[in-house]
């Protein structure tokens, strides 16, 4: 780690950065001066600098054609890699066995930038086949992220914490970027493995935050960390370290970590007053980061062996789940769940939305669609449908603290793929999903041209799951919860519409992400619509993704 912070600035230029086609609703963040100090200036300038980790050396020729909008950067991004957990099982017959666990060979934006070039020589490409992509996870999303910035001499910096939006009810351990927004002068939050842009502060726990709250006995520590492996005060601990590290100019990997993890591991989560005092500290410096106190943290760290990242922790290896070659023999003697399914009938209707319509999108084109009859599935599969799947078919099952009749969550569309085939049916078309949506209306949603709280969940950014599946009204084809409360797959891989094709239209044959539908509970009131179009990596498993199923009459 560099002694030396910062380099004295007499005069900037302030080249900083507004997020571009953000869909989320700019959050208040760490906001400087209209005036700045010299503190504030120099602090900015430290973070247009590379580190040793976000240097891309000989390869920033790689930068220099990607896209300047922010959504499309971390997009494209994401297409660079497979992660570890969410998507790697899925691709197990054409990922090599010996680079499931290939994190520890690709340390830097240097070595991340040459394994790409060395599976497809083009560098970033978005059409970059599952083979040639590198198995890599948050961290090494966020570093690349923060490298591309910098290079265009915009503030960056990697950041350790806790998601509240990948396992709902639950701390997941993550890693993420604070990006300088130039109109609002302040920090944003940019996730590039979801392409969440600016989100709220209270979707991601910093973590001095987290220290204090636990200190303040404000939190369950049990909620925080990896399920089934690092959770509770070693988790809450572990991220400080790895944090100030990052935030002094050095994004260490996720097996490195500082000694004052090994007390925690040894004294059964519990820390001795002196290490305490050191972590509450630092903690408090690390409310504002501004020269002054990064200069006080970097003393800090230089004079305190406990706290330097100089340790490995052992990492599991990533065993992959629901291959066929690892799955448990099915067992029959297990009943497949009830479905209630809603008749829809088949006819003809404009499909996309009218010129006019608020918030539309470019790819709504309206078109005529005809559609055969089809029972489509009442609501979204619960946790108890598919846990009855998972028990008869040997998969392991989502997490998720509330089941039963909750919406399932955390399901990739390969999961919800195979469990529709297990009962028989699939999964939607995207024309089916709206043609359901609407129930024969043309408005925006199926309640008419506006939705209220009463009639769908959705825009509660606090909030920390998805509701009971029929906590609402249905529409006039019997179906719940069509807006709002989950993203739901459809079959679709996303693509701009055939409206050359009529009858029972299906999309591309290939592509890089499956098509969803419905809107989410933490989404705004536009993203319900019944024409909105959204799409996820098919590998993806996140919080609020869910689906329900169709079969042909």
């Amino acid at each position: 780690m560099k002694n030396t912070v910062f380099i004295l600035m007499v005069s900037i230029m302030m080249d900083v950065c507004c997020a571009q086609n953000s869909p989320q609703k700019a959050y208040d963040g760490q906001i400087l001066k209209n005036t700045f100090s010299k503190d504030d200036m120099q602090a900015l300038n430290f973070y247009r600098q590379y580190s040793t980790f976000t240097d891309p050396g000989e390869y920033a020729y790689l930068y220099k054609n990607l896209p300047d909008s922010l959504p499309e950067l971390c997009s494209l991004i994401k297409s660079q890699f497979i992660h570890p957990f969410s998507e790697l099982p899925y691709y197990s017959k054409q990922i090599p066995k010996e680079r499931w666990n290939e994190i520890a060979n690709y340390p830097t934006i240097k070595s991340i930038l040459k394994g790409l070039v060395t599976y497809d020589s083009r560098g970033f490409v978005k059409d970059r086949k599952p083979e040639d992509r590198l198995v890599l996870g948050c961290r090494e999303y966020a570093i690349l992220l923060a490298s591309v910035l910098k290079h265009r001499g915009i503030p960056a910096r990697v950041r350790s914490g806790h998601a509240t939006y990948l396992i709902p009810g639950f701390h997941a351990s993550h890693t993420i970027c604070e990006v300088w927004n130039k109109k609002e002068k302040r920090w944003m939050l940019v996730d590039p493995g979801t392409g969440m842009i600016d989100f709220s502060r209270e979707k991601f726990d910093f973590s001095n935050e987290t220290w204090f709250k636990l200190q303040k006995k404000e939190i369950d520590p049990a909620l925080y960390g990896l399920p089934g492996n690092h959770i509770g005060l070693v988790s809450i601990v572990g991220k400080i370290g790895p944090d100030l590290a990052s935030i002094l100019g050095t994004e260490y990997t996720i097996y490195q970590n500082a000694p004052i993890l090994d007390d925690a591991f040894k004294n059964n989560n519990q820390l001795p007053t002196e290490q305490i005092e050191i972590l509450n500290k630092i903690c408090e410096l690390m409310k504002s980061l501004d020269a002054v106190n990064l200069s006080k943290l970097q003393k800090i760290y230089n004079n305190t062996p406990q706290i330097q990242i100089s340790k490995t922790l052992k990492g599991d290896l990533i065993k992959l789940e629901n291959s066929e070659d690892n799955a448990k023999t099915k067992n029959t003697t297990i009943n497949k769940p009830d479905i209630e399914f809603a008749d829809i009938p088949g006819g003809t209707f404009i499909m996309g939305s009218p010129k006019n319509e608020k918030e539309r999108k470019d790819d709504e084109i309206q078109h005529e669609v005809t559609l055969s009859a089809f029972k489509m599935s009442k609501y979204c599969i619960t946790f108890a449908q598919y846990d009855a799947f998972c028990e008869a078919t040997g998969r392991k099952k989502p997490w998720g603290f509330k089941r039963g009749n909750m919406p399932v969550s955390q399901i990739s569309w390969y999961d919800a793929d195979a469990f529709a085939k297990w009962m028989g049916c699939r999964l939607p078309t995207e024309a089916e999903r709206e043609y359901a949506a609407r129930a024969n209306t043309t408005t925006p949603f199926y309640t008419g041209d506006s939705l209220t709280l009463d009639q769908a969940y959705f825009n509660n950014n606090s909030g920390r799951e998805a509701k009971p599946v029929g906590s609402f009204p249905p529409n006039a084809f019997g179906l719940y919860d069509m807006h709002g409360n989950m993203i739901e797959w459809t079959n679709d891989w996303y693509g701009e519409y055939n409206i050359n094709e009529k009858m029972n239209p299906k999309g591309p044959e290939t592509g890089e992400i499956k098509v969803s539908r419905g809107g989410g509970f933490w989404l705004p009131g536009w993203r319900c619509r019944s024409a909105c179009r959204a799409g996820d990596p098919p590998g993806n498993r996140g919080a609020g993704l869910s689906f329900r199923i169709v079969k042909d009459k």
